[in-house]
């Protein structure tokens, strides 16, 4: 946990340096919640949120507390086990879509486990169509929480979340500018991190 704390202190410095307009945000009260896999109130309890234009990592709210987590609106027929949302990702979402929500296709967190991993919203709607498929295909990430931020958001692995979610193409795109269009790219790049 001191590592990824001191990655997010180099990464606001930075931010605050160089101006790449990302959002990063001091973190919301949480109480323990039982059940939750390890780390995830440690990881959240440093953020609430971290946003690039490719993705948005929020402090979930069901995770504010046991009464937040009990009120959960999840869903008991999920074929995953109803998950924890806690990315989403924001590619080519113009501004305006994204004041009124975080972004599209969720990054999940296994409530079982503690993996996280990505799920491709068509292949979830296939697999509730087609009750013969067995099971649906995932991008598998990271054993926890600590891991996936600590390589796959605030470190060298950033590139592979990229390639995972939004395609290889998103990895190497550039602005007119000639630099890499993706805010977070720029930004750990900057603070020698990827």
């Amino acid at each position: 946990m001191e590592t990824l704390r001191a990655k997010l202190d180099l990464i606001r410095r930075v931010e605050d340096e160089h101006r790449f307009g990302v959002d990063i945000r001091e973190p919301n009260a949480l109480e323990p919640v039982p059940g939750l896999p390890d780390g995830v109130t440690e990881v959240f309890g440093l953020f609430s949120k971290l946003a690039g234009n490719y993705f948005s990592f929020v402090q979930p709210a069901e995770i504010a507390g046991p009464d937040a987590w009990e009120k959960r609106g999840a869903d008991p027929d999920c074929p995953l086990g109803a998950p924890l949302e806690i990315g989403y990702e924001r590619y080519g979402m113009p501004p305006e879509v994204l004041e009124d929500l975080e972004g599209g296709a969720p990054i999940c967190l296994d409530l079982l486990t503690g993996e996280v991993y990505y799920r491709d919203p068509d292949e979830y709607i296939f697999f509730y169509k087609h009750v013969e498929v067995e099971e649906i295909d995932t991008v598998d990430f990271a054993p926890n929480a600590v891991e996936f931020f600590d390589s796959f958001v605030l470190g060298p692995r950033y590139p592979e979340l990229v390639e995972g979610v939004l395609g290889p193409r998103a990895v190497t795109e550039r602005d007119r500018k000639g630099r890499p269009r993706d805010s977070w790219t720029r930004l750990l790049d900057a603070a020698g991190l990827l």
